[in-house]
């Protein structure tokens, strides 16, 4: 296989109330530093017994939506990504995040609680105020693949490229 790397230039990110919403929902990913998608994994304990030692196996994995944004708290209505976290802080929304706009196909959809982010920063530096939050899903998202095909080349390697 080749070594595949995405670069990503053209993320979005919307964030809605419900699911429906995301057909039209609010578009943040200009606020945004970060955005993942994230498993944790879960381990459940198997007890010692005068046989083996205790041991782990792994369980369903949790999932996040891990953000860091720019404060926009001036942002007037309906807000920004800060007044649509606070808003709905502990409250289930829905959020669509597409890594790359020119990696057709690929993105995630998600179901999560939404956590509030923060008001104030450093003092004095001129450094941009910003938020860290990770929002708990409620199941595993749903990833779309994205659309690629393979290609011979010339020399006789292989390049993936985003269908058209």
């Amino acid at each position: 296989m080749p070594r595949v790397a995405m670069i990503l230039n053209n993320p979005t990110l919307k964030v809605a109330v419900d699911e429906a919403g995301l057909l039209t929902g609010q578009a943040v990913e200009c606020q945004v530093v970060t955005g993942v998608v994230a498993a944790t994994p879960n381990y459940n304990t198997i007890p010692a017994t005068a046989c083996a030692g205790a041991s782990q196996s792994p369980g369903l994995d949790s999932w996040s939506l891990n953000l860091t944004w720019l404060d926009d708290w001036t942002e007037p209505a309906p807000g920004g990504l800060s007044q649509f976290a606070y808003d709905n802080s502990g409250k289930e929304v829905w959020f669509e995040l597409t890594p790359d706009t020119n990696v057709p196909g690929l993105k995630a959809t998600g179901h999560a609680y939404a956590v509030s982010g923060s008001i104030g920063g450093n003092f004095g530096d001129g450094s941009a105020a910003q938020s860290t939050a990770t929002w708990p899903c409620l199941e595993q998202p749903v990833v779309t693949p994205a659309t690629v095909t393979t290609t011979a080349t010339t020399e006789g390697t292989e390049e993936t490229a985003a269908a058209a």
